[in-house]
Parts: C-alpha cells; sequence; structure tokens
C-alpha cells in the first residue's frame, strides 16, 4: 500500500468513528509531540494540553460529532502526509437544547511512526460567518 493509501485508511478510520461521536482513534492518533492551532488565541504544545482543552470543552456537551468533507490527503515522502478538509462540529449541550454546528477548515499533518501515521501538526479554523 502506498503512503498516500496508507494515509486516506487512517484518516478513514478516525472520520467514520468520530461521525458517530466516538473520538477514541482520533486520540490514538494524536503524537505526543503533537502542535495545534485551534479557535482559541494560542498554541498547544503536547497532546496532553489539547487533550485537556478538548475535554473541558466537551464536559458540557451530551453528545459531539465531527465530520471531514472533501478530504485532501496527500504524501509529501513515504513518511510525512498532509490533509486538508473541511470541518463539522456538531455539539448537543446537556440537558437538552439546539444542537450548535461549527463549520470550518483543518489542517493535518501526518508523520509515520514505526507502523502509525500520527498527527504531528494540526490547524482548524472557523469558516467566517455570512
Amino acid at each position: 500500500m502506498s503512503a498516500q493509501e496508507e494515509i486516506r485508511t487512517a484518516l478513514d478510520q478516525i472520520i467514520a468513528a468520530a461521525a458517530e461521536g466516538d473520538f477514541t482513534p482520533f486520540v490514538a492518533a494524536l503524537d505526543d509531540d503533537l502542535e495545534v492551532f485551534d479557535h482559541v488565541p494560542y498554541r498547544f504544545d503536547n497532546k496532553t494540553s489539547f487533550l485537556e482543552f478538548i475535554q473541558r470543552g466537551m464536559a458540557s456537551t451530551e453528545s459531539t460529532n465531527f465530520a471531514l468533507h472533501q478530504p485532501s490527503c496527500r504524501a509529501v515522502t513515504d513518511t510525512c502526509g498532509v490533509v486538508n478538509a473541511y470541518d463539522r462540529l456538531a455539539t448537543t449541550p446537556k440537558g437538552g437544547g439546539a444542537p450548535r454546528v461549527v463549520n470550518g477548515r483543518t489542517t493535518l499533518v501526518l508523520a509515520k511512526r514505526g507502523a502509525q501515521w500520527k498527527i504531528v501538526s494540526a490547524h482548524f479554523s472557523p469558516m467566517p460567518k455570512e
């Protein structure tokens, strides 16, 4: 299997689970030395700090799902790849209420660590409001 096919397979597994609200494959794919730019005005310098941020945000939600649309998977080398896509994050608050939907753009940089593809850098940015 080519590096591009491996990246696509890994991404498909992560996104299929996230669409059902299961973020275990996503968390497993995060490299410990991860760097993330998200919607907040500061950078996360490792997996632990990013997951703490995500867990705080999800503490007030009953359910969450995440989807990528039009993903572009590219292998830069046999051990490095890039994914660009549009994203949709939907959360339902605890106790009911209307779901909150945020649409944005995602860029993931993946590196092959042994036999696994790990997300080493991520950038999430919201789409402009119309």
